[in-house]
């Protein structure tokens, strides 16, 4: 059944796949993003609850710390005893920070959304598109892989909002591109251009 916008939604934007819902364990959640993400969040139930989300942006971070940390000790070739402490606070870490993020970016695309009050389907589903859209962030612990993974997640954030919001193709990328450009925005003013970029790259050691 096609699912057209809702006053000021921006018009038509796909189809919803009849008698598909989209799976939200783990390792079904990451593939879908990855592979069919226009799929993943058409068929991703918007009323679905915030803790599935919440807790894949957790072990996507969790992930991330863990294996950065480890992947560090090797290349260095330095085992320490602060690397058996790594994996209880990069969990603590990972369950305050995930969330927090995902919550950060549903507010500000709200805010981009709804300058005016203009017809959303509101935080929880927003929330829920962006906590599974951060699969993209289970590479970038890989050397280089974050040159490819920021792009297009990107470019998923932009579907998935789309396909969240019945928008256009073009107030989605603004729901998405505004919060994650002010996001990369502050890293490069924090950082400076030369350590933004080896933080992009990620290269080991």
């Amino acid at each position: 059944m096609a699912r057209r916008g809702d006053a000021g939604g921006g018009g038509v934007v796909g189809r919803r796949v009849a008698g598909y819902r989209s799976p939200e364990g783990f390792r079904e959640a990451l593939g879908g993003v990855w592979l069919r993400p226009r799929r993943f969040f058409r068929g991703l139930d918007p009323e679905g609850g915030p803790l599935r989300p919440a807790l894949f942006a957790a072990g996507v971070l969790y992930v991330n710390l863990v294996l950065s940390a480890l992947l560090e000790a090797v290349w260095a070739r330095e085992f320490n005893p602060v690397l058996l402490y790594a994996p209880v606070v990069g969990l603590v870490v990972a369950a305050v920070l995930g969330p927090a993020f995902v919550a950060g970016l549903a507010a500000l695309s709200l805010m981009v959304l709804n300058p005016d009050n203009s017809p959303t389907r509101g935080f929880l589903p927003t929330f829920r598109a962006y906590g599974f859209a951060t699969a993209i962030a289970a590479v970038l612990w890989v050397p280089y892989a974050p040159l490819v993974a920021v792009p297009y997640g990107l470019y998923v954030a932009t579907a998935a909002m789309q396909e969240t919001h019945r928008l256009s193709f073009g107030r989605a990328a603004a729901a998405a591109l505004i919060p994650l450009g002010a996001l990369l925005l502050i890293i490069l003013l924090l950082t400076g251009p030369a350590d933004a970029w080896e933080l992009l790259k990620n290269p080991p050691g």
